[in-house]
């Protein structure tokens, strides 16, 4: 029974640890969005900034 306990305790670990990884992924690909969005609206090639 103990090798049991200690598979699924193992197993819970790894669930955790897949669980953290997605949403540092997710946090990573919404910073990601934003970082573009960002970059589109300070580069906006439609603004003539020598004139004003």
């Amino acid at each position: 029974m103990d090798e049991e306990d200690n598979f699924y305790n193992s197993s819970d670990g790894l669930e955790q640890q897949i669980e953290q990884t997605e949403i540092k992924c997710y946090r990573v690909k919404e910073e990601k969005a934003k970082m573009i969005e960002e970059l589109n609206v300070t580069s906006d090639v439609s603004i003539d900034y020598e004139n004003d």
